[in-house]
């Protein structure tokens, strides 16, 4: 019986001992599934590797943002000088026949960074038989030598487009008279119209000078042309071109305050200007480079006169 009890008694230790044996055993402090944090060591190496990465891509991404701001400054470096090639040839187009002069600073016809010309107003056909119209107004030929007038009729409506003070050029063939007070231009004094048969409205200008004057020749086609008072220029002056205005005498050089910047940043301008022919228009040759200090930009392009003497 004792023994039994002593049997009893240490089955029940046993028995009551095992729970704290598997709560021991399966205890997170000491078990298979506890927490762990990152070493320094694991710290730096997670650093590098994001730094060599994020180097790769900052290579990338500023030779595409660098290749963008490239673009973009060659674009506004070539749309500008577009703009000051355009403007040039746009007006170049209304330049009187053989008013066009290329000047390096020693006379006009030689290629240089100054270029300047007449601007047309008008044009048109003039009366060159004399009598009476049908209406029995009298018909007033321009005047050509020997023969000399204040007067001639434009046969090419009643609205010329002109004003008193501009000036009627007939027939120029060359730039060494226009430019001078020679005979190749007369100034207008005076515009009036007439009817010649004898309906409403009048259906003819009249353009009067102040004296008696003539031409030296007539134009093969009759024709004439209507000038302003200036000269257009346009001309380099350092690294900048300009567009001004100036009187026929001093043609080469800007009158002070009518100067526009049209170009800055410019590196090298030549103008060279291929006179016209029985067979072709006059021809001028720009040349332009632009620098903004980075890279150099040049274009070349020739615009024709379009007007005829």
């Amino acid at each position: 019986m004792s023994a039994n009890k002593q049997t009893i008694t240490r089955r029940l230790w046993l028995s009551n001992a095992k729970p704290n044996n598997q709560r021991i055993t399966n205890s997170p402090t000491y078990g298979n599934n506890r927490q762990r944090g990152f070493t320094l060591i694991e710290l730096v190496v997670a650093i590098v590797l994001l730094g060599i990465v994020g180097s790769i891509v900052a290579v990338f991404l500023s030779n595409t943002l660098e290749g963008y701001s490239s673009l973009n400054r060659r674009d506004t470096l070539q749309a500008s000088l577009r703009m000051a090639v355009e403007r040039i040839s746009r007006e170049l187009r209304h330049a009187l026949p053989n008013s066009v002069c290329t000047d390096d600073g020693s006379g006009c016809n030689n290629a240089g960074s100054i270029v300047y010309f007449i601007r047309t107003v008008d044009a048109g056909k003039y009366q060159t038989q004399s009598g009476n119209y049908s209406s029995g107004q009298t018909r007033a030929p321009l005047p050509v030598s020997p023969t000399s007038s204040s007067r001639f009729d434009v046969l090419s409506g009643s609205s010329l487009n002109a004003s008193n003070g501009q000036w009627i050029v007939v027939y120029n063939t060359d730039n060494s008279d226009i430019y001078n007070s020679g005979s190749r231009r007369r100034q207008i004094s005076s515009l009036s119209t007439k009817d010649t048969d004898g309906a409403a409205p009048d259906d003819v200008s009249v353009v009067q000078f102040a004296s008696s004057v003539n031409f030296p020749t007539h134009s093969p086609s009759r024709r004439f042309h209507v000038i302003e008072n200036n000269a257009v220029i346009f001309y380099l002056q350092g690294t900048d071109l300009y567009r001004a205005q100036s009187d026929f005498s001093s043609a080469s050089t800007a009158t002070p305050g009518t100067e526009n910047l049209l170009l800055e940043n410019v590196s090298a301008c030549t103008f060279t200007y291929v006179p016209g022919s029985l067979l072709r228009s006059g021809l001028l040759r720009i040349n332009i480079s632009v620098n903004n200090g980075t890279e150099t930009l040049q274009m070349i392009h020739e615009a024709q006169v379009y007007n005829a003497p």
